[in-house]
Parts: C-alpha cells; sequence; structure tokens
C-alpha cells in the first residue's frame, strides 16, 4: 500500500513524500535537507532508496533543499523546461507528459501561477490515483479532469478572502494573491473538493499550502465542511498538510 506523508506544506516550505514498496518520491524540497532527511529516517528510507525529485515551480518556499540535494545526493530532477531554467538546475524536463518512475506513474498538471511553466502532479501507483495541486489562482478544466477519479486529493487552501481583505499586506500584494495566476482561497477549494466527493472516488482530502498570515487551520477545514454538508458529502477524511499530518495511506 502507497503511502503520503505531507510533512511541510505551508507559505514557509513545502514537501511531500511518498513511499511505495520501499521506494519513494519526493514532491518539492522546500525545506532544509537535514528535515527531509529526518523524514526519511523516520520511514527507515535513505536518499538512495528516492526515485527523484518532482518540482511544481521555482518559488523559494518549493526549492530550498535543491542546491545540496543535486551536489551531495545526486537526486534525478524532473520538472518543466521553465522551471528548471528558473531554478537554474540541471534535470529532466518532463514536457507537461506523462512518465514512470520505479513504481510511480507520473501525470504532470499544468497550473496557473505566476512563474514560468509550473505545474502539479497527478501520481498513479498500486492501482490508485492521487493528486497534489498547489500555487494555483484557478482551477481549470485540465486540473478537474486530472483530479477526477483520484482517491486523494492534496489541494491549496491558501487563503481566506475576508482575512486578506483586511490583514496587512500592502494592495498590490493582495490583488496578485487573488489575481487567476496567484493562490486558491478556502471557498474555490472548498467547491472543488465538493465536487470530487460527490464523484465517489475521493477517500481523503488535504488541505495544501495555508498561508500563515491571510488563513488559519480551522478556518480552512470550516470552509470545506461547510461545503461538504451543503452537498451531503459524508465519508471523506480531511486532513490539513503539514507537520501535524499523519501518514496517509492511499
Amino acid at each position: 500500500m502507497a503511502t503520503i506523508y505531507p510533512f511541510c506544506s505551508s507559505s514557509k516550505g513545502n514537501c511531500t513524500l511518498l513511499v511505495s514498496g520501499g521506494r519513494g518520491l519526493l514532491i518539492d524540497c522546500g525545506v532544509t535537507r537535514a528535515q527531509i532527511a529526518r523524514a526519511l529516517e523516520q520511514v527507515e528510507l535513505n536518499f538512495s532508496d528516492l526515485e527523484g525529485l518532482l518540482l511544481t515551480h521555482e518559488h523559494s518556499d518549493h526549492i530550498k533543499a535543491l542546491p545540496m540535494l543535486v551536489k551531495k545526493d545526486r537526486l534525478p530532477i524532473y520538472a518543466s523546461e521553465g522551471t528548471l531554467c528558473s531554478a537554474e538546475v540541471e534535470g529532466t524536463d518532463h514536457h507537461n507528459q506523462p512518465f514512470t518512475l520505479g513504481p510511480f506513474h507520473i501525470i504532470p498538471i499544468p497550473i496557473s501561477h505566476d512563474v514560468a511553466d509550473p505545474c502539479g502532479y497527478r501520481i498513479e501507483v498500486e492501482g490508485k490515483a492521487l493528486a497534489i495541486v498547489t500555487d494555483t489562482g484557478r482551477i481549470t478544466p485540465a486540473m478537474q479532469q486530472q483530479l477526477s477519479g483520484c482517491q486523494l486529493i492534496m489541494l491549496e487552501s491558501n487563503y481566506d478572502p475576508a482575512m486578506l481583505e483586511h490583514g496587512p499586506y500592502p494592495a498590490s500584494l493582495k490583488r496578485r494573491i487573488e489575481s487567476p495566476r496567484g493562490h486558491l482561497s478556502n471557498c474555490d477549494c472548498a467547491a472543488m473538493l465538493a465536487l470530487m466527493a460527490l464523484e465517489g472516488e475521493m477517500q481523503t482530502a488535504v488541505l495544501a499550502h495555508l498561508s500563515d498570515n491571510n488563513n488559519t487551520p480551522l478556518t480552512a477545514k470550516m470552509a470545506v465542511l461547510n461545503a461538504f454538508s451543503q452537498y451531503g458529502v459524508e465519508n471523506v477524511r480531511l486532513e490539513v498538510g503539514g507537520p501535524f499530518c499523519p501518514p496517509l495511506e492511499i
């Protein structure tokens, strides 16, 4: 059985570990190498047990450990050409096309963010599917298509609109966050997760990339629970990514 460990997911840093059959896959590395090493140690894996590192985009909260992982661990890197160029790292351009690493079949999902060529990922493993989509200002039909049929969806729930409006950020930054190439709000995340739940395949939802200044875990969870209640959704496990998120089996 595959297990996902969303051990870091916020505006300060993002890194997720997926494990199947003794092999691992990292999605983003916006933490220190030491934090990643500790996460691997807890599941009795080494860096040599990783099939590779998938990058979503080049912002620092997603690539912090990249120089060390390349230099010290020679970890294979997979990303879009735009991300590789912007991050100034050598790696494999996946051309936004499906590819396979060990037990993981990976389908890049183009997203809407103000960087070179960002993406999320749908990952199929052991006959199940999960999706990781953060840092997107909107949900496109292509994203919705790739989220469909996933047993686990890890989706950005970055900000509460009222907290952002009345918060301390300058107007220009607020406009960026709210824009179609910014971040996903709690309400937009909640609506999409409710729609996916109604399809009947999604068993677990993980709220990701919560803002430290414009959101709280409780606020984000209540937005989703209210949407679930409105549409009669039941029996979906709801978690918030980060250090307090337990391991989740797919």
